[in-house]
């Protein structure tokens, strides 16, 4: 399957184009996290072409294995070029930089899931519930996260301090972790400002500037 996995040049969702067809590279990506050992998922991660890397990283998040801190510096020193696919959107992204976010959309997975759960719940608590909705509740991604917020928060500091360490970090990257903590969490990192400031006199980044202006007052 792995074979299979590594022949696909892009990382795709569930379901892809304009017409929501089920991507089939997905679909061995889900076998794979059925089938594979926990040692097999590791060597997915840390061998092979971009794309397997890609995904073996997400089954090896998921599983909460602990080789995060090995794949991360692993993508730092070697951070490839990837083509994404969501729904019928594709851009261009790199291995780490879609390691550290998956992380971090991981705590609106965790909310979503409990609202999912809750609703479930309540419809299957019904006493006679259309089948219609029945069969789109049971449909419903429900299974629960290996992780918790706060251990998820701890990882992502973890990774930042790697990610701010290495002068060679990508610009999209170091964007991204000044524009998560500037637009979606509103936390402020003063001790990132050196490091920060290096980045954004190196890639002129308005978004990193405006962080750092963020910090100080």
């Amino acid at each position: 399957m792995n074979r299979e996995l590594s022949k696909s040049d892009r990382v795709e969702s569930s379901f892809i184009g304009y017409g929501e067809g089920e991507s089939k590279v997905y679909k061995l990506f889900t076998e794979i996290n059925k089938k594979a050992s926990d040692k097999e998922v590791e060597y997915i991660a840390l061998n092979g072409n971009a794309v397997s890397k890609a995904y073996g990283a997400k089954i090896a998040f998921r599983r909460k294995l602990k080789v995060m801190e090995k794949l991360i510096t692993s993508y730092l020193k070697n951070n490839e070029k990837i083509i994404t696919m969501q729904g019928c959107m594709e851009s261009n992204s790199y291995l780490a930089d879609e390691l550290y976010q998956h992380i971090f959309w991981e705590k609106k997975n965790i909310k979503e899931k409990v609202f999912k759960r809750q609703y479930k719940d309540s419809i299957q608590s019904l006493k006679n519930p259309e089948k219609g909705l029945l069969d789109f509740v049971n449909m419903l991604d429900t299974e629960e996260s290996k992780w918790t917020e706060k251990e998820i928060d701890s990882l992502l500091i973890q990774f930042d301090q790697l990610i701010l360490n290495d002068p060679a970090s990508s610009q999209s990257l170091v964007e991204f972790i000044a524009e998560s903590y500037y637009y979606y969490t509103e936390i402020k990192h003063p001790e990132y400002y050196n490091k920060l400031a290096y980045f954004e006199k190196k890639y002129h980044s308005e978004m990193i500037r405006q962080y750092l202006e963020f910090c100080s007052n």
